[in-house]
């Protein structure tokens, strides 16, 4: 080959591999906050207060409310470098991870709400993190992020207030996804007790506990379960609003094994489990095929966990592990809730604050032995790897748009979603049920466009995907695809 072709062979596997780094992130604006010290970012929107505290430190940023996600982000950590392609104030070649810990509230004296407004992915981050990729200058600069795993020093703290009847807690310093999907606590006399988000980062539970050693029960937003026994030992050794108590026990990896539980249903081929607590429906033209499974509440997260993924082995260290298939796993999507049975129990095996899979019985066999009925496993959340498009099902009425949003590779799930006709803006949904999201508006005779920000924090626009002439309880396929 003679130097020429190989100068444009060369030229051309750069610019696809630069290609391919750009497609792992999403595009966003980022300004600065808080002073050359950043110690004006301390407290916000999440309830960290002292950051450094925390485990967060300097390095954090406030989140514009498309990816603030009403506080379900608070502790993710986002990779983030300045465009190049975009501008002239970058630092070329450098990247800076924050985590969120505040929201950038939009700002409606501006157009469209300014940078924060809705829809817009915006990161106001501290001033010693923006000057690492851009010019001080500049202000504003285009960037490109996306989320990656934390890595935290130390264990999960649980920071304690409220009063004699109920109890809050700032749950802080989680390592793997970043952010809690759901919480538990526990007094030495309860038992397990829901808790359900407050504000940001603060759950709560209406049960007065004092005088009684706490346990706490987290699930990721990764969908990492794990518990932490005896974290606040018995009164009056922790004092409400005077005591954050570490948790003595490592941060969640991103890709830890967690243990769970695991039976079938829908018959040898798997129809049984077509529709679901998802509303997917046929799960073949939903683009998830049988290979599906039924999560228990506390993994089901009031469908937020609808699409994701998870690899599955069974355990063969523990009691009922000699009806393992050694050496197999098998991925699934979830699809569908396997509800508490209170006839049982506790609930049965899908009882709160049990991570359990119902899966569907070709799933199951390729892991566990038929004739065991349940089996011991291993589970974690992976990366979602889909045929085509996402997918958009529509249904409603002439005053109300219900729209269930399928087929998303990735993190798997919907984090947060908006429509737009031809003769509206951006209009933000809100989730009814399962995968299905919800706008009250009149769209009918209008194309329509959505936008979609994935529960890994990446944000798509689907432009012009269903036509002016769109019919309810038609499924509407794009060739756009998330990587996270």
């Amino acid at each position: 080959m003679d130097t020429a072709n190989s100068l444009i062979l060369c030229t051309v596997v750069l610019a696809a591999c630069l290609a391919l780094t750009a497609a792992q992130g999403s595009p966003g604006t980022a300004t600065f906050y808080g002073g050359a010290d950043g110690s004006g970012t301390m407290g916000g929107a999440c309830g960290y207060d002292n950051l450094y505290n925390a485990g967060y430190g300097v390095l954090n940023a406030a989140l514009s409310e498309t990816l603030f996600n009403d506080g379900a982000s608070c502790g993710q950590c986002y990779l983030i470098r300045c465009d190049t392609s975009r501008s002239e104030w970058c630092k070329p070649g450098m990247s800076i991870t924050v985590s969120a810990t505040n929201l950038c509230p939009a700002n409606y004296a501006l157009p469209n709400g300014g940078w924060c407004g809705p829809g817009r992915p915006h990161f106001d981050m501290s001033q010693p993190a923006w000057e690492h990729i851009g010019i001080y200058e500049a202000g504003i600069i285009p960037v490109v992020y996306q989320q990656v795993p934390c890595s935290r020093q130390g264990g999960v703290r649980f920071s304690i207030a409220g009063s004699n009847y109920f109890l809050l807690v700032n749950i802080q310093n989680l390592g793997g996804s970043g952010s809690v999907g759901a919480a538990w606590v526990k007094g030495d006399n309860t038992g397990w007790i829901q808790m359900s988000r407050n504000w940001g980062a603060n759950w709560q539970a209406l049960s007065g506990l004092v005088g009684q050693g706490l346990s706490f029960a987290v699930t990721t937003t990764g969908g990492d379960y794990m518990q932490f026994l005896n974290v606040a030992v018995m009164a009056p050794r922790w004092l409400l609003g005077l005591w954050s108590v570490m948790a003595a026990c490592a941060a969640a990896g991103a890709m830890a094994w967690s243990p769970g539980t695991a039976t079938f249903y829908g018959g040898a081929d798997g129809s049984g489990t077509m529709g679901g607590a998802c509303g997917y429906g046929n799960l073949y033209n939903a683009g998830y095929g049988v290979n599906n499974a039924a999560l228990s509440t506390v993994l089901f997260n009031d469908g937020a966990s609808c699409g994701q993924c998870y690899t599955i082995t069974c355990d063969g260290s523990r009691q009922g592990g000699q009806y393992c298939k050694p050496g197999n796993t098998v991925t699934v999507t979830a699809t569908n809730l396997c509800p508490p049975n209170y006839a049982l129990p506790n609930g049965g095996w899908c009882g709160p604050g049990r991570p359990h899979f119902d899966m569907s019985q070709p799933a199951w066999e390729n892991i566990g032995i038929v004739q065991a009925g349940i089996i011991p496993v291993l589970y974690q959340q992976v990366k979602c790897s889909r045929s085509g498009g996402v997918r958009f099902s529509v249904a409603g009425s002439s005053y109300f748009l219900l729209v269930n949003i399928q087929n998303l590779g990735g993190s798997g799930s919907v984090a947060a979603a908006w429509v737009k006709g031809d003769n509206t803006g951006w209009i933000q949904m809100s989730r009814n049920w399962g995968a299905n999201w919800q706008a009250l508006s009149g769209l009918t005779g209008q194309g329509l466009s959505f936008a979609v920000t994935s529960t890994g924090g990446q944000y798509m626009q689907f432009l012009n995907a269903a036509p002016a002439w769109w019919q309810f309880g038609q499924t509407y396929t794009t060739y756009q695809q998330f990587v996270y």
